[in-house]
């Protein structure tokens, strides 16, 4: 169970922007059993994760950056890997800023030997009119089933790791999503969408194939001939699956994803 990039990708147009196994600012179950005993630290496995946070020797690559509109309202989401010297993803982020939210969640993946080792999940919580941040932690086994989930909160993001880890009820972190980000499959794929003009450049529109879909658009510097037959045979080339291979420029918290190559399955 290896992780690899499938690295036919990686780098977006000039948008200026975390994500989901639980992506949508969530109202408490009342339920749910509030937390109360502090959880056991994991000695090991916080220093595995901290040696991959803060290695500056991994490599960092970006999948394309994808939006898509749902009741006029913009939601967005994308995927960080680092990776060792043979391609391999130790660690992914995805990010997802929800439709209608000021929020960014996201959802953090550490692999060790080739499994999942563990996962971190931030996102934002709500009971009444108040709401605050959530962290959640958890530990898997070699057959990636939880070992253990660990929970704090806190009024501010920032703040989190000031507050202790309590014990709370077993949470699985799927990273299929993220994935399909990375290997642009499924609801991330990368039809021919169009071209878009706008400030002096070209971009190509790639994404699923539906008006509501997930799209990304890049900016495109050689017109090649493949270019050249998409632009003159727009109308029936829409929907075509393509293969694009970019690099993500990112400057003072914007981001610029440059087409490199691009060609037809």
């Amino acid at each position: 169970m290896i992780r690899y990039v499938n690295l036919l990708v990686v780098m977006a147009i000039a948008l200026f922007f975390g994500a989901s196994c639980t992506s949508t600012k969530n109202e408490k179950n009342n339920d749910e059993p509030t937390p109360s005993v502090v959880a056991k630290a994991n000695i090991e496995g916080e220093a595995y994760l901290n040696y991959l946070d803060f290695n500056d020797s991994l490599s960092i690559a970006n999948s394309l950056y994808y939006s898509r509109t749902i009741n006029n309202q913009v939601e967005w989401t994308e995927v960080m890997m680092s990776l060792d010297d043979s391609s391999r993803i130790l660690k992914m982020v995805e990010r997802i800023a929800p439709a209608g939210s000021d929020a960014v969640f996201s959802n953090h993946f550490y692999f060790k030997d080739g499994h999942k080792y563990a996962t971190k999940q931030f996102f934002q919580e709500s009971v009444g009119d108040s709401s605050y941040f959530v962290e959640l932690l958890s530990y898997y086994d070699k057959d990636e089933k939880v070992k253990v989930t660990k929970r704090r909160t806190a009024q501010f993001e920032d703040a989190l790791n000031q507050e202790q880890f309590m014990v709370t009820g077993s949470h699985d972190c799927s990273s299929d999503r993220a994935f399909r980000i990375i290997n642009q499959t499924e609801e991330f794929e990368t039809t021919y969408q169009g071209f878009v003009d706008m400030d002096g450049f070209k971009f190509l529109v790639v994404g699923e194939d539906s008006k509501e879909g997930y799209s990304s658009a890049l900016i495109v510097q050689q017109v090649t001939p493949l270019i050249m037959e998409l632009r003159a045979k727009e109308s029936e080339m829409i929907g075509t699956p393509l293969v694009v291979n970019f690099q993500t420029i990112k400057e003072g918290g914007g981001s610029e994803q440059i087409l490199i190559a691009v060609g037809k399955k």
